[in-house]
């Protein structure tokens, strides 16, 4: 890592712009010397670009020469637009060799877009962290970044296959985290292919398409049918089918149970995460409920102490 914001070089290393430049040749020839592979993060780039253009360049001319494989153009405070990091991409890649990459951060909510226009613009490394876990606002999510380059950009970036383990290893790195799970995670949350609204549901049993932009299968999700208060018969039907029941679509019936769980969904009761809830509750109503258990007897112990 180096600094290339000018101001950074004066204020936090407290050190002089020329000195900056040789501590980043010496270390980067250093390392080659070991036969190191060396990855150079420009710190602040593009903050460095926009303050002091020609120093920025500088920065990465001085560890190009030395040998670095790599320059990656670091928006560290996450605040660069999308926009300012393609112009700043077509102004420097005619004055660089090397490979760049690029390292963003989610500060402005752009680090995905960031990460992909860099590399539209000629990056071929993104650093990112696997749900965007990283200090203050987040890195880039490369489970967003991955499935947009091998789905949407054509850019194979996984071995054949792989790319079906990402709601996986999402999953198991919160649970290793110890991180609760986003549902509304692009690609991978459980809320990433779920549908609530009727009109939607409706839709979706004649063509997916419809109000999915890839097949869940993909990215390893699939998709979720809910029951709510917003729900109408498609809703019902499509969980029927999940749950094998055979409930006639134009039966009255059918209508009054949708009634009832919109009523019950009023009352402050919730079925759409809870399946087994629900499949318990429509087996009854249409009387395709079976007992398993008969109850015999049934004892109960009040007990009170003089503590209570």
């Amino acid at each position: 890592v180096g600094k290339s914001w000018d101001f950074h070089v004066l204020k936090a290393l407290e050190t002089t712009l020329e000195e900056n430049l040789n501590m980043i040749r010496e270390s980067i020839a250093y390392l080659k010397d070991k036969n190191r592979e060396v990855v150079f993060d420009a710190e602040h780039f593009f903050d460095g670009f926009k303050a002091n253009e020609e120093y920025a360049v500088q920065v990465l001319q001085a560890a190009q020469e030395a040998g670095a494989d790599w320059l990656v153009l670091c928006d560290t405070n996450g605040g660069t637009m999308p926009w300012e990091i393609e112009d700043i991409l077509l102004r420097i890649r005619p004055l660089i060799k090397a490979p760049l990459g690029i390292h963003a951060h989610n500060d402005a909510g752009c680090a995905v877009s960031n990460s992909l226009i860099g590399v539209k613009n000629g990056c071929r490394q993104v650093q990112g962290t696997i749900n965007g876990y990283g200090e203050r606002c987040g890195n880039a999510d490369l489970c967003s970044i991955m499935p947009n380059l091998e789905l949407k950009m054509q850019m194979t970036c996984l071995p054949p296959g792989r790319l079906k383990n990402l709601s996986e290893v999402s999953h198991y790195i919160a649970e290793i985290a110890n991180m609760p799970h986003n549902n509304n995670q692009p690609f991978v949350g459980y809320g990433a292919f779920a549908h609530k609204g009727g009109i939607h549901v409706s839709a979706l049993l004649k063509d997916s398409l419809t109000y999915e932009h890839i097949d869940p299968e993909k990215v390893g999700n699939r998709r979720r049918v809910l029951v709510s208060e917003l729900s109408g018969l498609s809703n019902l039907l499509y969980k029927a089918r999940e749950l094998n029941l055979d409930i006639n679509s134009y039966d009255a019936q059918t209508r009054a149970v949708i009634k009832q769980i919109k009523e019950l969904e009023s009352q402050g009761l919730q079925f759409e995460g809870a399946d087994a809830s629900l499949e318990l509750f429509l087996r009854k109503a249409f009387d395709q409920w079976k007992e398993h258990f008969q109850l015999k007897n049934l004892k109960v112990i009040l007990e009170k102490n003089e503590q209570d």
